[in-house]
């Protein structure tokens, strides 16, 4: 189950969308971001203790969305000024940001350790 809906993008986007080919690439990357923060949260966030979808995981999911859907294909810098655009063999890159990470470190199954100590126990001789 998604994370947001294409809905919630639209919202946050601030305008709808141009055509049905960017509403059905803004799914696609609403099913990949979702993916991807499942993975990287160690949950799909469907469990009960969670009743709905922590907002802030819904925010990282939209923003990562918009952020891939400002990505022009192939395009890796622009610059304004003196307009400057340098092409590779591709640009995108459909990692979570390090901005999405850290919303989402909250959210991350933790490791831990427990210390462990060994007991000796004395016996007084003839005690036994």
């Amino acid at each position: 189950m998604p994370l947001a809906t294409v809905d919630d993008v639209v919202a946050r986007l601030g305008r709808p969308f141009a055509d049905d080919a960017e509403a059905t690439k803004t799914a696609a990357f609403i099913e990949d971001a979702t993916a991807l923060v499942c993975d990287y949260c160690g949950t799909d966030f469907q469990q009960p203790t969670w009743g709905a979808v922590p907002g802030a995981v819904k925010a990282a999911v939209c923003a990562e969305v918009i952020r891939w859907l400002s990505v022009s294909p192939g395009t890796v810098m622009e610059k304004t000024g003196d307009l400057q655009v340098e092409y590779a063999q591709t640009a995108f890159t459909s990692g979570l940001s390090e901005a999405a990470k850290s919303m989402l470190v909250r959210y991350r199954k933790r490791l831990g350790s427990v210390p462990l100590i060994t007991w000796t126990e004395v016996i007084p001789d003839g005690a036994i």
